[in-house]
């Protein structure tokens, strides 16, 4: 197994998107919708978009919580406030990208077993007033056949925990028709 595909989806290969267009979170200050997921034979791609508006936050906190997220450096060790992300099966397992250590930092026994979670591209676009940004996440392995929870915690916008259910069979189904670029 190529250690690479823990972290990210494989290279050369067309993923198989499954619609999920489902909100996991939406307050007067923040919106995090999980648009779709891009399923592969090895695991799957969760696409996000996220949006958060600045209210009466003081300029400085906003300006502290863009910061950390549109210019995120994954060197900097997170605090409560920051956006995290996570998964929960049912059989009580999961993973959360809080603490993850990136594809080729650490030593080998620093690499958290399976399930791993890890958030692979993130493009965005800020104002004084308004964030909007799309995240994408690497589930490695594939989730179980089962509905599972995706789950979300944004303490800085005041959403301690929000969840929303996630069809594992579609997924796996949708695995099975990814395809090599070439042959």
């Amino acid at each position: 197994m190529d250690v690479a595909t823990r972290h990210r989806p494989p290279p050369e290969t067309l993923g198989h998107p499954v619609p999920v267009q489902q909100f996991v979170t939406r307050t007067d200050r923040a919106v995090v919708a999980l648009r779709h997921v891009i399923a592969f034979r090895e695991g799957c791609a969760l696409v996000l978009h996220l949006a958060a508006r600045r209210g009466s936050m003081e300029e400085r906190e906003w300006k502290d919580l863009l910061a950390r997220q549109v210019d995120g450096d994954p060197a900097r060790t997170p605090d409560d406030g920051d956006l995290r992300f996570g998964v929960r099966f049912p059989d009580g397992t999961g993973a959360t990208t809080a603490g993850t250590v990136p594809h080729g930092r650490g030593p080998a026994a620093d690499r958290p077993e399976p399930p791993l979670l890890t958030e692979t591209d993130a493009t965005s676009s800020s104002s004084e007033r308004l964030y909007e940004g799309e995240r994408r996440l690497w589930l490695w392995p594939l989730p179980p056949p089962v509905p599972f929870e995706f789950v979300i915690d944004w303490r800085a916008l005041g959403i301690d925990t929000a969840t929303a259910t996630v069809d594992g069979s579609a997924i796996r189904r949708a695995a099975e028709q990814a395809m090599p670029y070439w042959t």
